[in-house]
């Protein structure tokens, strides 16, 4: 898209009049946990900033039950009434009529009472259940305000820009606590067994920012060192009663992360304390609320003894990033959400950067190829993909992009673009940015003219190009003059075969990373910023080259035939780094699913990663081995066997090499991932050995012996016995789900290992088994991900979608993207045209704009593997003919 375009788009934005700001706001709030309901009153201090009678402000599902308007200006006895009160359904607004008004350059106050129920929409002011020491059902309150859910709790001016001060007090039973953004100014006892607690006024800041939580709570508490924050921040865990000892981890993560990103960034902490706690019901993964962030608790809760490595490490990355907004969100927010890349872009790069200062063990740059930006390469090879910075006229808009391109490309962006000026460049740009825009709102442009500044490069001319256009390049090498150069020609890349030339205009900047084998600590700096380029590279003269060294770049590559071998030797002799075989091996998959090669040559390839012992590279591997079984998941069963046979040959080696216990009791975690990948792969590729010793294990797990699976294992063991198995092993799993008295993080393993079985009554037991209040709203997803990867089973899961697409639109109204996860799981494993236009006639009639963009791109991803299936089908049975296995 062209940068007139997103301009032209952005004056389109459905805001409020302007006619009056809010400046600060005043609210109580009395909620009451039994009856699910709560009463409000909010007085704000406006500005006017045009002359008017008439005022309008966001409000959701709220009963106004009066407004009224003091003024100097007004010369009133008393309060002026508001003649009318309308709440528009469709616009959520309320509309506020007067008979005198308000002169320009004045300020007023505007008071409402109100009221509104405590929801089950996990969205506003709603209601999540948990069980208290004793075992009994309890209800607290909580929220979750982005990014349009505050005008659920409270009437306000509910946009980014409109921001002001905010002081909450919260009227609630003696017995509860009560949390907000800032510390308690005050606590007195009122009539009725209730008291009032008053928080200090917050800083200038957004509504999408405000919080508040009421329930009974326990918690535990450290301090920064106040290195860099000037001061000991006081840091509190807080969770339902039986449960704050699990958030330790969390903690020690926090109190290390707050005092980095306060050096980093070069401004303290600004609030007087941060709070976090752990929500039961909980539909985002967590919430950057300003001093007192939400999560779920699988995001937070760790048990040292129980918990699996790889949910220890995302506990670590979700707190870091939830801390990054402190700053990169909060203190400097996004002037509209056309620019939420700034937050999530932003916080996607430097929680990655602070995990990996904490723990450098966990390596986790290199997971962050596969877990980000593998992900938005898969993501923006889409026609249906959308750029970074995407224009958003409506709030039904805002909710698509909170996905894999607003998130993972715009980190990878960053990681890209801070490589190539320099981590210390790039900090004193972000330094000169937060000092300048702290306590207002910011822009994508704003953050490119600070970085300029520090660098001295002008990084708007290159970065407008990947943040305001759709896509990315395929490099075409080929080798010229006599070997003594290499051309290099860029053409937007899909997955579904060749752009057409009306999609083929973007010329990007692309940084090409030239290593060979005789400088792979030097690499070039040569930038492609042409369709087609020739640089200077002796071919002859080295054993390899490659392009995109780390793999920084976001684009693929694919090199001539001899290159490819080169690159395969050099791969088998362990000459490439791990970041380079991952990109390597990504791009070849690539290449062969969207036809620019074929599958038989990324199947070849594979051999070179016969010795490979670095678990991300198998992560990378098995995700596209998985990719390419889905395809032919419905194939005869003499392919699919040879597929399997295939996996057997790569992975039961790892098996056997890493055996299913730890030799040492130290054990890195990522060779613990490891041994369970290669489990899971074995077992589910027919390793009648893995099978064997999994249900050996499985039997004696379930007979009380703990000690025959460890952390990382149970999910793998699970996955394979329900697999291989039948109604036993899905009811044991089923039983160990349902215990309360597991860590969460191994109860959803549980959960979402149900669908890998393969008898269809079982899984019509198990979709309807998702529907019950045994499986919390947020994790129905949890309980159907791997229904699909069975191919007759398939169709069963979206009959299911389309029988129970009305109760689903009913339970997820206020949070339609999570329609667009299940859809997305429903239909995007098809291939078939016929069953694309299927799927594309039954939305055809519904009301699906909150998530359309996950339909369009499941039905093209539908369409392309469809087309990658057909054209290589024989090449495929060939290779298997040609390479006994």
């Amino acid at each position: 898209m062209c940068t007139s375009a997103v301009h032209n788009a952005i004056e389109e934005r459905e805001l409020l009049p302007t006619n009056v700001t809010p400046v600060h706001y005043d609210l109580l709030l009395a909620p009451d946990l039994d009856a699910l309901a709560y009463t409000g009153e909010v007085q704000i201090r406006v500005r006017v900033n045009e002359p008017t009678d008439k005022i309008v402000l966001h409000a959701n599902e709220l009963e106004i039950q009066e407004a009224s308007l003091t003024s100097a200006a007004l010369q009133l006895d008393g309060p002026l009434r508001a003649t009318s009160i309308t709440l528009e359904k469709d616009d959520e607004t309320a509309h506020l009529a007067f008979s005198q008004s308000l002169p320009s350059g004045t300020e007023a106050t505007l008071t409402i009472k109100f009221g509104g129920i405590l929801n089950d929409l996990m969205v506003g002011f709603y209601r999540s259940k948990y069980t208290d020491a004793n075992g009994a059902a309890k209800n607290m309150a909580t929220t979750q305000f982005e990014p349009t859910d505050a005008r659920r709790a409270f009437p306000c001016w509910d946009e980014p820009m409109q921001k002001a001060t905010f002081a909450v007090t919260l009227r609630v039973r003696e017995n509860l606590t009560a949390l907000s953004n800032m510390d308690v100014s005050k606590s007195v006892p009122v009539d009725g067994g209730l008291k009032e607690v008053s928080f200090n006024t917050t800083p200038i800041m957004s509504t999408y920012l405000l919080a508040f939580v009421v329930g009974e709570l326990e918690y535990i508490e450290s301090h920064t060192s106040g290195a860099h924050n000037g001061r000991p921040i006081p840091c509190r865990i807080y969770t339902a009663p039986g449960k704050s000892e699990k958030g330790r981890f969390a903690l020690n993560v926090a109190v290390q992360v707050l005092e980095y990103f306060a050096d980093v960034f070069g401004i303290e902490y600004p609030l007087p304390k941060l709070d976090q706690i752990a929500i039961s019901d909980f539909e985002a993964g967590a919430m950057e609320n300003w001093g007192l962030i939400t999560y779920r608790e699988v995001a937070l809760l760790v048990d040292e003894a129980t918990t699996s490595s790889r949910a220890k490490q995302h506990v670590a990355y979700v707190v870091s990033h939830e801390l990054a907004h402190q700053w990169f969100g909060n203190l400097v927010t996004m002037e509209w959400w056309s620019e939420l890349w700034l937050n999530e872009g932003f916080a996607t790069w430097v929680g990655t950067l602070a995990v990996d200062h904490v723990y450098p063990e966990y390596h986790i740059w290199t997971q962050f190829l596969v877990d980000d930006l593998q992900r938005a390469l898969a993501l923006d090879a889409l026609r249906s993909s959308h750029p970074i910075q995407v224009p958003v006229r409506r709030s039904s808009e805002i909710s698509q992009i909170f996905d894999a391109i607003s998130y993972s490309k715009g980190g990878s962006a960053i990681r890209m673009l801070s490589s190539y000026i320099g981590l210390e460049s790039f900090f004193k740009g972000v330094r000169a940015y937060l000092r300048k825009h702290k306590y207002a709102n910011a822009s994508t442009e704003d953050l490119w003219m600070a970085l300029s500044e520090a660098s001295g490069v002008n990084v708007s001319q290159f970065m407008a190009l990947w943040t305001r256009t759709i896509g990315y390049p395929i490099l075409t090498v080929t080798e010229a003059e006599g070997g003594k150069q290499i051309r290099v020609r860029q053409n937007r890349y899909l997955s579904a075969g060749v752009a057409n030339e009306d999609e083929d205009e973007t010329v990007w900047w692309v940084p090409l990373g030239i290593e060979t084998s005789a400088n792979k600590d030097n690499h070039s700096t040569d930038v492609l910023t042409t369709r087609e380029a020739t640089f200077d590279l002796d071919v002859s003269s080295t054993k390899w080259y490659k392009l995109n060294r780390d793999t920084v770049g976001i684009y693929r590559v694919k090199y001539p035939a001899s290159a490819v071998a080169n690159l395969a030797r050099a791969i088998a002799n362990g000459e490439l780094s791990t970041n380079d075989r991952i990109g390597v091996i990504a791009d070849a998959a690539s290449l062969a699913s969207s036809g620019h090669s074929n599958t038989s040559d990324f199947l070849t390839f594979l051999r070179a990663y016969s010795n490979e012992t670095e678990f991300v590279a198998w992560q990378e591997i098995v995700l596209r081995i998985d990719a390419l079984q889905s395809v032919w998941a419905t194939e005869s069963e003499e392919t699919r066997e040879q597929l399997r046979a295939l996996c057997r040959t790569l992975f039961s080696p790892l098996v056997q090499r890493l055996t299913w216990d730890a030799i040492d009791a130290n054990e890195d975690s990522l060779v613990s991932r490891l041994r369970a990948l290669a489990i899971r792969a074995a077992g589910f590729a027919g390793d009648s050995e893995v099978i064997s010793e999994t249900n050996r294990r499985f039997q004696a797990f379930f007979a009380g012996d703990r000690s025959v699976f460890n952390t990382d294992t149970l999910r793998a063991a699970f996955a394979v016995a329900i697999r291989n198995g039948g109604r036993d092993e899905f009811e044991k799993v089923k039983s160990y789900y349902l215990d309360s008295a597991n860590p969460v993080d191994q109860q959803l393993a549980a959960l979402s290992s149900l669908g890998f079985t393969t008898d269809p009554a079982i899984v019509d037991e198990l979709l309807e088994f998702a529907l019950t209040d045994a499986v919390r709203n947020q994790d129905v997803h949890q309980a159907i991900v791997a229904i699909n990867t069975h191919g007759a089973n398939r169709e069963r899961l979206w009959q299911w979608y389309q029988d129970k697409y009305d109760l689903l639109v009913g339970r997820y109204r206020a949070s339609m993207n999570y329609m667009g996860i299940l859809v997305r799981l429903s239909i995007a494993e098809f291939v078939g045209n016929a069953k694309a236009d299927e799927v594309e006639l039954y939305f055809a009639d519904k009301n699906t704009a909150k998530f359309q963009r996950v339909i369009d791109q499941s039905l093209e991803k539908i369409r392309s593997n469809t087309v990658w299936l057909n054209k290589d089908r024989e090449d495929v049975e060939g290779w298997f003919a040609s390479n006994r296995l």
